[in-house]
């Protein structure tokens, strides 16, 4: 099979910043829908009458499916193109949200996060490689960067669905509300996505006796990026879903807060998830992949140790500690993005990103249910701290077994 796309122009920058804003959406109905699930987590072990094992069971299926996801949606947009894939995603994505409101036990709520995290999967590699290939090499982690900030923006609002819903609406139905809020911001990012193309100027060839995407991912040429670069994602991962997953019902169970006191702390988080965001990706751009990874995965080991194992009253401190915490776990998923495309040629970028995010999710998806399985030994607390700890450590060693990236101009 041969594909071919000729060289042209440069795009116009509306149409960049068209692929901005779309990609951004994307990224923001993401974090809008995929944060909802911790918050209305303890609402939904409330109405269903699961245990805690089965709420990390069901955060850890989501995951699982999310690898699957994303394996699929990269190599379709590889075949298909980035944005007709796009499209399709989001819709599905958006129904499956939906419908987890009208879950009635567990196994109904598991097959619907179980689908909409598959979806869920496909959508990052897709616009990962659609952006990749509009920014310029010399700014494409801060472009990266910016889009996936969109995440901290879609927290924000789930954030305030929860605090808006639990104040009018008892737990047992707030969170069904939630959910089904969730579909409307993807009308929003429909809308924005008309009128997109793919990326013109890429040549991308591949002869009739040449390997497949697999065969060539897997093959000497690219086997250590595709594996090493798995690896790095899934303990990466694994570390951030420690305390994003759980965090809400820590500070609830252990820490005994109110809805609106877990609220103001997520909302320290999210101011701090979006400066993250931001200047991480600068920070990736003038130092180097590298460096930067080791820094921020450092710096919330380093946090999230302070803010669940030493215990200071001051309320201040706390807040602080917690906005600390949301920018160390943005800062170092900000270059992700640009890293795991930068990675791979064109003709196997979505499918290469896709292995090496989602994979790494799929992996990482263990995380929240081990979690849920060691909190009746050590505490809820104790068990985040440990597998947060044990994943730095290898998330720094992998980065630094993987080639520096920087600036490297994609084909």
């Amino acid at each position: 099979m041969t594909t071919t796309s000729t060289v042209s122009a440069p795009p116009d920058r509306s149409l960049v910043r068209r692929v901005t804003w779309a990609t951004w959406s994307g990224w923001g109905l993401d974090g809008f829908t995929n944060q909802m699930f911790p918050l209305a987590l303890g609402g939904i072990i409330a109405t269903l009458g699961l245990t805690t094992a089965q709420g990390g069971l069901a955060t850890s299926s989501a995951l699982i499916a999310s690898a699957v996801g994303g394996v699929v949606g990269g190599r379709l947009a590889d075949r298909f193109g980035r944005v007709q894939v796009l499209v399709l995603v989001i819709s599905a994505y958006a129904l499956f949200t939906g419908l987890t409101a009208t879950a009635q036990n567990f196994e109904q709520l598991l097959i619907w996060r179980t689908l909409e995290g598959f979806f869920f999967g496909a959508e990052w590699p897709v616009g990962a490689a659609l952006m990749a290939e509009y920014a310029a090499p010399e700014r494409r982690g801060r472009a990266l960067a910016w889009i996936q900030s969109a995440w901290a923006v879609g927290w924000g609002l789930a954030n305030l669905a929860y605090a808006l819903s639990h104040a009018w609406l008892p737990e047992t139905v707030a969170w069904r509300v939630m959910f089904a809020v969730g579909v409307l911001p993807a009308v929003v990012a429909l809308l924005i996505r008309r009128n997109l193309r793919d990326v013109p100027n890429a040549r991308v060839q591949r002869q009739p006796r040449q390997r497949g995407a697999f065969g060539e991912l897997f093959a000497p040429g690219l086997r250590k990026c595709t594996v090493l670069g798995t690896l790095f994602g899934a303990t990466g991962l694994a570390s951030t879903y420690a305390l994003q997953t759980w965090i809400p019902l820590y500070l609830k169970e252990e820490r005994g807060l109110s809805v609106s006191s877990t609220a103001l702390y997520i909302w320290f988080m999210i101011v701090g998830n979006w400066l993250g965001y931001v200047l991480g990706g600068h920070v990736h751009d003038r130092i180097g992949r590298r460096w930067a990874f080791t820094l921020f995965y450092l710096g919330t080991a380093i946090s999230g140790f302070l803010f669940m194992a030493v215990s200071v009253q001051a309320l201040w401190y706390n807040l602080l500690l917690a906005a600390v915490v949301g920018f160390f776990v943005s800062a170092q998923a900000s270059g992700k993005g640009a890293l795991f495309t930068e990675l791979f040629p064109a003709r196997v970028r979505g499918t290469g990103a896709g292995i090496t995010y989602n994979v790494g999710r799929g992996v990482a998806a263990f995380s929240p249910a081990l979690i849920g399985w060691a909190s009746d030994g050590i505490g809820l607390g104790g068990a985040i701290v440990a597998v947060l700890l044990v994943c730095t450590v290898l998330t720094v060693l992998f980065i630094w077994l993987l080639p520096e990236t920087k600036g490297r101009v994609l084909d």
